[in-house]
């Protein structure tokens, strides 16, 4: 143990390059689980997993495709090749809108999603809208129009994603739109859009004889479908709004301190210290946009809270709103980031009050930053999304998934011929996306499906010697994968929990080891990382000059 006591000193040296932030009485009681308890956890672990995973199995596969006969309508690859310069005539194109998500009346139980409890947490009131909010950008290239929405909810599936997509069809043929990506904020105060956290036991025993039955519309869950069938209607008619409302302009961002906002919870305590602002200021003047990319979870609430409310985000936005200018929030690298409101906050103040007081701390502070800090934006957006295909080997996922409690897609993957028979040896695997789109060659946007751990955006993972599982971290951080100013945009295009790194994935019974219980498995970061670094690699063979073409 004596050289394990080492790592307060060598993360602390490492930690100032890549902005951790160390917590050294914490990591020196996270080094020092003896390895006696260490070995009961992962024997305790192994034991839910397994008797979870005998659930699982009891539920009837009817349903699930084969991967040959997966439809994959819906998904939007991005720009298709990749420009290395404006054009001559590149110019900015941005149109903005935004809308509540909330129905004037709802029929049936809502519940708030983001805490598991039993009862479950029903919604008693409204404090305040859950708003969508949207951005179309072009770059007057031809390429076609990019957009990106952000929902304040604890997140969307890939499913819900592609049925919002879908009913965009027609505006994108006419507009030529070659993605939409939307994100949540993942506040953990909002009607439930994920399906966890509504009535689970009689969820269980209603859709395991559904399933059985062939029957997948009689199942339920924590979603209300009245509410989730407006969320997707507002959804789609605040992008049709925001293609509509483009408009030229000039496109600039800045790097801003941000540290003393946030804290992480979770060695090796690494946080992305800076916040990153995209400022949009129309040509012909009006409004401007600040969007604002910042990792912290909004939880401020709390576990009792009842009343749906967009939690800190919300009221850095309105905040925004009263100073003059548009405003969205995009969550970031946020696994176990959590809100530093101290320093920010007077006494004194009731929760809301204090929540409030933060959301504007952030607004008052970002709007303040120095005009001559930002940089401006080449009129240049390539964007590539692909599929990607996880080994769903978290049982508690896989059953959720198999119960239709949550709805991300699930396909069968075996090692049998072309032909139609099946076989009935396979594997489960979840599908999601992963993409990024970089903005003027000098800020990369990563859209991520999930909860991140920062060190894997910006570097500080623990080494072979301190991580839970003794072995290596081997890859590189998004930012140096890259090579560019990095903001994360988390929960996007999907929602498949956390994401950490595969040497420090451990015991869901072992302390400050909570998030492999919500996570699609021990190997989700790397095969996420590794389809970005496919993923950069492909569009570095396909990035062209404008007089160049592509031959099809």
């Amino acid at each position: 143990m004596k050289k394990k006591k080492l790592i307060i000193t060598a993360l602390a040296a490492a930690g100032s390059a890549v902005g951790a932030k160390i917590a050294s009485d914490k990591i020196k009681e996270y080094m020092s689980y003896p390895d006696r308890k260490r070995a009961l956890s992962d024997k305790g672990n192994d034991l839910a997993m397994s008797i979870v995973g005998k659930i699982s199995d009891s539920v009837s596969d009817k349903g699930i495709p084969y991967i040959n006969r997966y439809d994959n309508s819906g998904f939007m690859e991005g720009s298709g090749y990749f420009l290395s310069q404006p054009k001559k005539d590149g110019k900015w194109l941005l149109g903005y809108s935004k809308a509540s998500v909330i129905p004037e009346k709802i029929e049936g139980d809502c519940y708030i999603g983001g805490y598991l409890a039993f009862p479950p947490n029903k919604m008693n009131g409204i404090m305040n809208e859950q708003m969508v909010r949207a951005v179309a950008l072009d770059d007057n290239s031809g390429r076609g129009i990019t957009v990106f929405a952000v929902i304040d909810c604890i997140g969307i599936s890939g499913t819900d994603i592609r049925d919002i997509r879908k009913r965009l069809s027609d505006i994108i043929s006419e507009k030529n739109i070659t993605s939409i990506n939307i994100s949540a904020t993942h506040c953990h105060s909002g009607i439930d859009t994920e399906g966890l956290w509504g009535d689970l036991p009689k969820a269980f025993m209603t859709n395991k004889k559904a399933i059985k039955k062939g029957r997948p519309e009689d199942t339920v869950s924590g979603k209300n479908k009245d509410f989730m069938e407006h969320l997707k209607k507002m959804s789609e008619t605040v992008i049709r709004e925001a293609v509509e409302n483009m408009k030229e302009g000039k496109l600039s961002y800045a790097s801003i301190p941000i540290e003393n906002f946030v804290r992480d919870k979770r060695p090796p305590y690494v946080t992305d210290n800076t916040l990153t602002c995209i400022k949009f200021e129309p040509a012909t003047g009006g409004k401007e946009l600040h969007a604002v990319f910042m990792a912290a979870h909004p939880v401020c609430y709390g576990a009792r809270h009842r009343e749906a409310s967009r939690d800190f985000p919300g009221y850095m936005c309105d905040k925004m709103e009263k100073m003059g200018t548009d405003a969205m929030f995009i969550q970031g690298a946020e696994a176990a980031v959590a809100t530093d409101r101290g320093p920010h906050t007077p006494e004194g103040l009731t929760t809301d009050a204090n929540i409030k007081a933060y959301g504007e701390a952030i607004a008052q502070y970002v709007l303040s930053f120095p005009k001559e800090e930002y940089k401006e934006i080449k009129p240049l957006i390539n964007v590539a999304i692909t599929e990607l295909f996880l080994d769903a080997d978290n049982k508690i996922l896989e059953l959720g998934a198999k119960l239709k409690l949550v709805n991300n897609p699930l396909v069968r993957i075996t090692m049998a011929d072309d032909s139609d028979k099946e076989n009935k040896s396979y594997d489960l695997h979840l599908v999601t996306e992963v993409g990024f789109a970089v903005l003027g060659n000098t800020l990369t946007l990563a859209m991520v499906p999930g909860e991140l751990m920062p060190e894997i955006a910006v570097g500080g993972a623990f080494p072979d010697w301190a991580s839970y599982n003794g072995k290596e971290w081997k890859y590189p951080s998004l930012k140096k994968i890259f090579g560019t100013d990095l903001a994360v945009v988390g929960l996007c295009n999907d929602f498949i929990g956390y994401i950490v790194p595969d040497n420090d994935f451990g015991s869901v019974f072992a302390p400050l080891h909570y998030e492999e219980a919500v996570s699609a498995g021990g190997k989700t970061a790397s095969n996420i990382v590794s389809a970005f670094m496919r993923l950069k690699a492909d569009t570095d063979k396909y990035t062209v000059k404008e007089d160049q073409r592509i031959l099809e």
